[in-house]
């Protein structure tokens, strides 16, 4: 009778520390997971912390038209960069069929023509461009495609601007210094990338880049996020030009 007393409590008392052993891996493993989304919550907070913060301070430059640094406490900070964009080049991303570009011309240095690129940002797409030199008395317009029908110039080769290659590029198009106001390239047929690229001199500024870059320190963690505003000078250039960019935030231990 006694031994078996002593089986039986042992057997309890086996099943006791597998219970305690299985209540304890349960226990740690919901420990562990609140840890880690704890852990993910915090991040996303510094995350969209550190968006807003480089959006404040691209607010802060383009209200003020220049460069600013500041703070908004509590480890966030913001620095904001400005430079003048489009003398040497003005290049688009994809535009629709009827969408236009403006570059403006006033002031600009020693230019006598200008050369137009495109490609088709499609595949399959035979985009054409109608090109207009937009005079204080008049409007010399050119009209070019890849067929040379109805009245439109054939083009049948492209060239290379700012290290992008396109395949096809206009001849050159003469500008009077001082008379001409701007140049007005309106895509046609299908959606393409357009560069527009000034001959025997530079184009004033045509656009103005901001660059923000917020900092948010937390602890031995600093997280960085970049914004990037890019703006036309005048409303020269179509909508699809201005925009905001993130760039990968980076986390500095």
């Amino acid at each position: 009778m006694k031994n078996r007393k002593l089986n039986h409590s042992g057997q309890v008392a086996l099943i006791m520390v597998l219970i305690m052993t299985v209540v304890s891996a349960v226990a740690v493993s919901v420990a562990s997971r609140s840890t880690v989304e704890t852990r993910v919550q915090q991040q996303n907070i510094d995350n969209a912390q550190a968006i807003l913060t480089a959006q404040a301070g691209l607010e802060a430059a383009v209200n003020q038209n220049s460069e600013v640094t500041g703070s908004l406490g509590d480890g966030k900070q913001y620095t904001v960069t400005r430079a003048d964009a489009g003398s040497n080049s003005v290049s688009v991303d994809k535009i629709s069929s009827g969408e236009t570009v403006e570059v403006n011309l006033v002031n600009a240095v020693g230019v006598t023509g200008v050369k137009v690129y495109w490609k088709s940002a499609v595949v399959g797409g035979k985009p054409a461009i109608f090109v207009s030199d937009v005079r204080a008395d008049k409007s010399i317009d050119y009209a070019y495609d890849t067929d040379g029908t109805g009245g439109f110039t054939k083009i049948v080769s492209g060239g290379t601007i700012s290290g992008v290659s396109y395949d096809y590029v206009t001849p050159i198009i003469s500008v009077l210094a001082g008379t001409s106001l701007k140049l007005r390239v309106t895509n046609l047929v299908s959606a393409s990338l357009i560069a527009i690229e000034p001959i025997g001199g530079t184009l004033p500024p045509q656009t103005t880049n901001y660059k923000s870059v917020s900092s948010l320190t937390t602890g031995q963690t600093t997280l960085k996020y970049g914004v990037e505003y890019l703006e036309s000078k005048e409303d020269q250039l179509p909508s699809v030009f201005d925009y905001v960019m993130f760039s990968g935030g980076s986390i500095i231990q």
